[in-house]
């Protein structure tokens, strides 16, 4: 259980700090993302690649910019937000040096006095198919 004094993000303000690091991802934006973030944040992308604090991820986001990627589509389709935690479920689609990859998937966010203290992504291997059993 955490300190008395940590501050519990309501759902809707959850809610915000998610649309708000996925909005500034979408505009390229690493201000607004960096803003959703406290400062020893750890974010575990989908494939296992593990950025450990503002400085890092704020590198990351300029140097994937800078090689002409950018984020085609990333929408949030459900939101689960329960004390210090929320559950976010997406369909993403970005462009990497010229080759698109799209895929759903989903983030588990941890909070922590306003903002997003971990954030690991999970993503679908194979696209959706009903099972013929």
């Amino acid at each position: 259980m955490g300190s008395t004094n940590q501050c519990m993000v309501e759902d809707e303000g959850a809610r915000q700090l998610v649309l708000d690091y996925v909005g500034g991802w979408k505009d390229a934006d690493a201000g607004r993302v960096l803003e959703t973030l406290r400062p020893d944040c750890v974010v575990v992308e989908s494939h296992g690649t593990t950025y450990r604090g503002k400085e890092q991820v704020e590198r990351w986001i300029e140097s994937w910019f800078a090689e002409g990627n950018m984020i085609d589509r990333w929408d949030v389709t459900s939101f689960l937000a329960a004390k210090h935690a929320c559950a976010v479920e997406w369909v993403f689609s970005c462009t990497i040096k010229g080759v698109k990859h799209s895929f759903e998937g989903a983030s588990l966010a941890l909070l922590e006095a306003g903002a997003i203290s971990l954030l690991r992504e999970y993503r679908m291997t194979q696209p959706r198919q009903d099972w013929d059993g």
